[in-house]
Formats: C-alpha cells, structure tokens, sequence
C-alpha cells in the first residue's frame, strides 16, 4: 500500500493520487457535459458545509490538515465543472482520450488556427465599446456552438469530435478572454 503524506491544500489534485476520483465523482455528479446546475451548486453546498472548519474545532492537527486538503479538492471540482472548457478536459480523461495541447504542446490543425489568427487581427482593430460588444458577441456565439456540438460528440460517444471540439473550445476560450483584458485595459479611455 502506498501512503501519500498529507499536503497543504491546492497541492496535489485528487486525480493525481486516485484517478477515479473525478470532479464529477467528488460532488456526486454523473458525467456530462449538459450538468443539472442547481444539483451541482446543491452537492457543492453540501460537500462545503460537511468540510467546514468549524465541524473540526479541537481535532488534531492532521485531521485539520486532511480536511483542508478535501476542501481545496472541492473547490477545485466546482471550479472545473462550473468552467466548460475545464469539464470538457475532465470528461476526455473519462473516456480515456487524450487531451489535445497536453503533453506534446504541438498543435497542427490549420483551420483552428487560421481562425485564431483572425480574432486576434480582429481583435487589434477594436476601439469602441460597441466594436467590443458586437466582437464579444460574435464569439460567444461561436463558443456556444461548440459547446453544443462537445455535449453531442460527449453523448454519441465520439472521442475524436470531442477532442477538436475541445481545442476549438480553448482557442475560442482564449479569444474571449483577450478580448474582456484589452477591453478592461481600454476602459479607462472609454469611461474617462
């Protein structure tokens, strides 16, 4: 039997030590792209209720230290599962794929990147809070959409749609993600 020493939350992930222990597994979940917020939200309620410091008051140091560490688990699942492109990563470690960008880091698709290379450009070119808006909207749209089609290939079962869909996700994720910076950055000159 291996015996892992008991680290400072936010250390070592779960699935590190016991890959079964999902984000979905450790907030009582199924598996799916499509997940029941309120039952998510519910469960993650219950879970930081039951790992609450003050249920813990008096016990030794490494039940605390334990508990802590769980809490920091928790978290951690809500935080992925709350986060699309997060769950589709945990739901292509379920079905055994390989996460596409992890590991080798090379990534040779040229329409994805083609279409990066473009928002980016676009995005260079924005100067208004409407162009923002409009530009923000156009992706979120596009993000949408390959939410839509992850959850299908999710359910059809079809790794190799998941594991495009899941890198058109993080490109686009990324794209969003630049675009709230410069608008945050600009804002001043906006609002002035």
């Amino acid at each position: 039997m291996m015996y892992y020493p008991l680290l400072e939350s936010g250390e070592l992930d779960i699935e590190d030590i016991r890959p079964q222990a999902t984000p979905f597994a450790l907030l009582g979940v199924q598996p799916a792209f499509d997940l029941d917020e309120a039952l998510l939200e519910r469960h993650y309620v219950i879970m930081q209720n039951e790992l609450h410091p003050d249920r813990f008051i008096g016990k030794p140091d490494v039940e605390m230290s334990g508990v802590r560490m769980m809490s920091a688990w928790v978290n951690a699942a809500y935080k992925k599962l709350k986060d699309p492109v997060l769950r589709a990563k945990a739901l292509l470690r379920i079905s055994g794929s390989k996460i596409p960008g992890e590991g080798d880091k090379t990534i040779i698709d040229p329409v994805i990147l083609e279409n990066a290379m473009e928002w980016r450009e676009e995005l260079e070119t924005l100067k208004s809070p409407q162009e923002f808006d409009n530009y923000s909207a156009k992706i979120n749209s596009i993000f949408d959409n390959y939410k839509q089609q992850f959850s299908k290939a999710w359910n059809n079962h079809d790794k190799e749609l998941m594991q495009k869909t899941y890198l058109n996700m993080t490109y686009v994720a990324k794209a969003l993600e630049q675009a709230k910076e410069k608008r945050l950055f600009l804002a001043g000159i906006f609002y002035k």
